[in-house]
């Protein structure tokens, strides 16, 4: 049995690799990683001008860096005029959609008011076949970290809204016509009483033995929970939050993803080993605390919680294949 690399991958460039999304590349039949390529090593903009980075393997075990994505034919490269955040990606027949947080300049450090764009490419382009489709009217202040599931013949929506928004979801027919549907019910909003958390984003959601699944990254590990429709969430505990022991993963999970593979479930996350809590505002960060990593862990439910040891052995052996 071969051990799953820690860390999991750094990019090459900047070595800001973080908000990973995971998805199955139906047309190489390969994993492939979509990834914020945030400009970590340097001293400022280290979070504007980034492109989506892409890593792929056929085994969850031995990575290449495929390079970064090209949208409407302009090339990806490690320094870009615009900037693209924390894709989600959903496939819909022979075609992938990707919603990704855009900003049309590279002012540090966050560069303004953005959007949430809507990009189509085909299976065999997924590196540089991305084209802009429309930008959903899903509200504003600055929609990011969008994440998609298809329930039944709908499809879901969920972000977060800046000014305090908290996490709101939005549904589709068909991946164009979106209804806002506001704040998710539940607990996701509730006070810190409830939640332990005053602040959260990038809202991942999942359908795994038998129930959805919502990750929030509420900068204190991960806040999981749990829903039976996908719509009324109830709390289910934290995770990743105490530093692990394998090479730069001694410190908190941030934005998360998951493959599902079977009655198996994975979960990537990026980290930033040398980044304190709290945290000095952002053009006051070192290049040394703004790098980040991307890990992988394997997730389990013990007495309907969600839980999961980042330093425990992942046997691949026998996994079944994606198609």
């Amino acid at each position: 049995m071969r051990g799953i690399p820690k860390p999991l991958f750094a990019d090459p460039n900047y070595h800001g690799s973080c908000d990973p999304e995971v998805v199955w590349n139906a047309g190489n039949h390969e994993w492939w990683i979509f990834y914020t390529a945030r400009r970590a090593t340097r001293k400022s903009a280290s979070y504007v001008g980034t492109p989506i980075g892409v890593i792929s393997s056929a085994n969850l075990t031995d990575w290449t860096f495929r390079g970064y994505a090209s949208f409407d034919g302009v090339p990806g490269q490690p320094d870009m005029p615009t900037t693209h955040w924390a894709p989600g990606i959903i496939r819909r027949g022979d075609e992938y959609h990707m919603f990704a947080t855009y900003k049309d300049n590279a002012k540090p450090p966050w560069g303004g008011k953005g959007v949430i764009r809507h990009y189509i490419a085909n299976a065999d382009r997924l590196l540089d076949g991305w084209r802009l489709a429309g930008v959903p009217n899903l509200g504003q202040p600055d929609p990011i970290d969008a994440s998609l599931i298809a329930v039944g013949d709908e499809f879901r929506c969920y972000y977060r809204l800046g000014g305090g928004g908290g996490i709101h979801w939005a549904s589709s027919p068909d991946l164009d016509d979106w209804t806002r549907q506001g704040k998710c019910q539940g607990d996701v909003n509730a006070s810190k009483a409830v939640t332990g958390f005053g602040y959260q984003e990038a809202p991942y959601v999942f359908f795994w033995q038998g129930d959805y699944w919502m990750l929030t990254d509420p900068h204190e590990g991960l806040a999981v929970y749990r829903s039976s429709d996908g719509i009324t969430w109830k709390t289910n505990g934290t995770i990743l939050r105490e530093p692990g022991t394998g090479p730069q993963d001694a410190t908190r999970a941030r934005h998360p993803s998951v493959a599902v593979v079977g009655e198996r479930a994975f979960i990537f996350y990026h980290t930033e080993p040398n980044r304190p809590y709290p945290t000095p505002p952002a053009e006051k960060r070192t290049p040394r605390e703004k790098i980040s990593y991307l890990q992988m862990a394997e997730l389990r439910v013990e007495d309907g919680k969600l839980v999961c040891n980042r330093d425990a052995a992942i046997d691949l052996t026998g996994l079944e294949q994606v198609e």
